[in-house]
């Protein structure tokens, strides 16, 4: 019963070369046009994100750093 199966899941050459010629000339035309396939991709995946306007910036965050400030009328000291 065993050996059976496994003769009826073997795929010889025969079989086998078709099927990775074929995968490798889908391959081959993705490379050609990877560029392509990169900018159509990204527009997909845009769909699915947020719009710019609702996502925050990184000048409207507000810094953990102290910002140094000089009072009004005195200028930083230049060396």
């Amino acid at each position: 019963m065993k050996i059976t199966i496994m003769l009826a899941l073997y795929g010889g050459p025969d079989q086998l070369m078709p099927i990775t010629s074929g995968l490798t000339a889908i391959f081959a035309f993705l490379l050609i046009f990877w560029n392509k396939v990169l900018v159509a991709a990204g527009k997909f995946l845009n769909l699915f994100r947020a719009s710019p306007e609702s996502t925050p910036t990184p000048a409207n965050e507000p810094s953990d750093s102290p910002k140094l400030e000089h009072p009004e009328g005195s200028e930083p000291e230049v060396r």
